[in-house]
């Protein structure tokens, strides 16, 4: 499997700002209250590098498979991983259910680009599932727990689609008073990006600081159920788009294996269950990771298919 220059100096990037947030948690977890708007950058530069018309062509051109994998993402996916879960490690369900049940991440267009997949296809699910996630996550959650998110969903609600419009408006703002300037942006995203990766580490790791030192054998335990679930997600969304073109498959991939972990931890918060935040912030370890993966596998398609063309 070969490396590219980018995949490294990212994962290097984010490590070391995990490190150094754990390392440093009373110079850092300032930065835990910025979470939201680095989100929100992020989506802003993937707004700047796909028009509108590129998310409805989507929407258009996969809309029972898109319906399929915005019901695996939400519904299915989330039941089926708590029963089995709760079965097996009960301590873990309301955890591995918040993460399996939630919309798909702001920052997963810019993965979406880094691996060469469809960035329209994950932005459309990435608008879709924040904007539904209001209506199913608490659905969800009182079906099988019985329990109820205590918090106002008319806020909630306004939360999201704030994270979604926001970053949309804004972009679309650039392009019209500053095209070059949007243009100089679009380009240099990647930098961008990296420091706002490595500012929202540094926040979330520092938060959780103490947690993880004092609890390492059940970080460790969480980190690897974590890869585990972000393996059964991923594998889904491949799955249901097995018959699509290589960007298109990875792309189905990503929209399901990178999540808006940092709402969990927000979300968390509402059932006093730090393993829950706690698990929800060390999801970021293989959601990083998954950029390996996808990159080789969606290289692999691609000569798959070109061998297939020429014979």
């Amino acid at each position: 499997m070969i490396y590219r220059i980018k995949d490294i100096v990212l994962l290097l990037v984010v490590f070391s700002s995990m490190a150094a947030g754990v390392a440093w948690p009373a110079e850092t977890r300032f930065l835990g209250a910025y979470l939201s708007w680095m989100l929100m950058g992020l989506l802003f530069l993937a707004f700047l590098k796909v028009f509108p018309p590129a998310i409805w062509e989507t929407l258009r051109r996969y809309p029972v498979k898109l319906a399929m994998l915005i019901l695996a993402k939400l519904i299915l996916l989330p039941c089926i991983i708590y029963l089995a879960v709760a079965k097996l490690i009960p301590a873990y369900a309301l955890s591995v259910l918040l993460l399996a049940g939630v919309c798909t991440g702001l920052s997963a267009p810019f993965f979406a680009g880094m691996v060469g997949a469809s960035i329209p296809l994950v932005l459309a699910m990435t608008v879709v599932t924040t904007l539904l996630l209001p209506v199913t996550l608490p659905l969800i959650v009182k079906v099988l727990i019985g329990r109820e998110l205590h918090f106002n969903l008319a806020s909630l609600a306004g939360l999201l689609a704030a994270m979604i419009f926001v970053p949309f408006l804004t972009s679309w703002l650039f392009r019209r008073v500053s095209p070059k300037l949007s243009d100089w942006m679009g380009e240099h995203s990647y930098p961008i990006s990296l420091v706002l990766f490595a500012a929202l580490n540094l926040g979330a790791f520092g938060l959780y600081a103490p947690f993880l030192i004092a609890h390492r054998a059940q970080v460790a335990f969480a980190v690897l159920l974590g890869f585990g679930l972000a393996a059964v997600l991923a594998s889904t969304g491949m799955i249901l788009f097995r018959s699509s073109p290589p960007p298109e498959r990875i792309a189905a991939a990503g929209a399901l294996g990178w999540i808006n972990n940092v709402l969990v931890i927000v979300i968390a918060s509402y059932f006093h269950d730090p393993l829950s935040s706690v698990m929800a912030a060390l999801y970021m370890i293989p959601y990083y990771v998954l950029i390996i993966p996808l990159s080789h596998l969606i290289r692999t398609l691609k000569d798959r298919r070109d061998t297939g063309n020429l014979q």
